[in-house]
């Protein structure tokens, strides 16, 4: 048995006589509506469809913050892979290029937060551990890019 699956009207993909599929390369805060039908080779049956949305880019914080509030991160991209605290850039840099404001939801509490950025922001690896540093602001380095708390 086969099974065909899509993306609104899109194909994505034909599974046989399997029942599970991994779909690859989705990007975060996604509307995907998908549907399956069985199809024995030469008709499909009737679909199956549901509306879902994949997950943000989720960035852990090793302090408390209260859950389901919202807080604003920093990202910008450092020329060489130098990062550095918004302000206290190396002389010559003048702060980081292709700044932006990035929405971010705490989902989790404990010694440890995890935010799940809530917009389609996907600049930065998924599940990065941000540092403290000296003036009590959060950071986190990624090759060239950074992203930054402070409350």
């Amino acid at each position: 048995m086969q099974y065909r699956i899509r993306n609104g009207d899109q194909l994505i993909a034909t599974v046989t006589n399997t029942k599970q599929f991994r779909w690859e390369g989705l990007q975060p805060n996604t509307t995907v509506h998908l549907s399956v039908c069985a199809y024995n080779g030469l008709r499909e049956s009737q679909r199956v469809t549901v509306t879902t949305k994949t997950r943000g880019i989720r960035i852990n914080i090793p302090t408390w913050l209260r859950q389901w509030t919202t807080y604003t991160l920093t990202y910008e991209e450092y020329p060489l892979g130098v990062g550095a605290n918004i302000g206290q850039e190396p002389a010559g840099f003048f702060g980081g290029g292709n700044r932006q404001d990035v929405p971010a939801t705490v989902i989790s509490s404990g010694n440890t937060s995890i935010l799940e950025i809530t917009n389609s922001f996907n600049l930065i690896r998924d599940n990065l551990i941000m540092q403290q540093l000296p003036d009590g602001s959060f950071a986190v380095f990624d090759n060239y890019k950074a992203l930054y708390f402070k409350r």
